[in-house]
């Protein structure tokens, strides 16, 4: 009997901890937050900086991270809109994905993996970024620096 229900103990923590059973439970619960990174995403493919601004906090902060350094880009929806025209005009072919989402409560985290065309070749890079999300909208994102 203490073997069987050694057994059955094993199969139920294999079970329990199989990706599986993971992907099959409930969806998180900051599922929205997703949905405005990914609607922020569309809208920068579509490089429409107009539309990303719906997916901003009007105070947004981007920050750039490097080594033991923090940099403030911009610190308003005014400022980052005027960056993301004047990245659009110089990188016209720039499209972007995001790959590994993960989120915890109020943070959204994934690669960013962003392919333009320079001088006729194919560039591609790739960055951490995590978004805050604070009201659905995006209140902070902190860039590492790209690989």
């Amino acid at each position: 009997m203490r073997r069987f229900a050694i057994f059955f103990v094993s199969i139920f923590i294999l079970a329990a901890c199989s990706p599986d059973a993971e992907r099959n439970g409930p969806p998180p619960a900051a599922g929205d937050n997703v949905n405005v990174v990914t609607g922020l995403m569309a809208a920068f493919n579509d490089h429409d900086a107009d539309r990303m601004r719906d997916y901003w906090h009007p105070d947004v902060t981007w920050i750039e991270l490097s080594g033991e350094q923090a940099s403030t880009v911009t610190t308003s929806a005014q400022q980052l809109h005027d960056e993301l025209v004047a990245y659009f005009e110089a990188y016209p072919t720039v499209s972007s994905s995001l790959e590994n989402i993960t989120v915890n409560g109020n943070y959204v985290t994934a690669v960013e993996r962003p392919v333009w065309q320079e001088a006729g070749e194919r560039m591609s890079q790739s960055s951490i970024v995590v978004y805050e999300i604070i009201d659905g909208k995006v209140k902070r994102f902190w860039y590492y620096p790209p690989q």
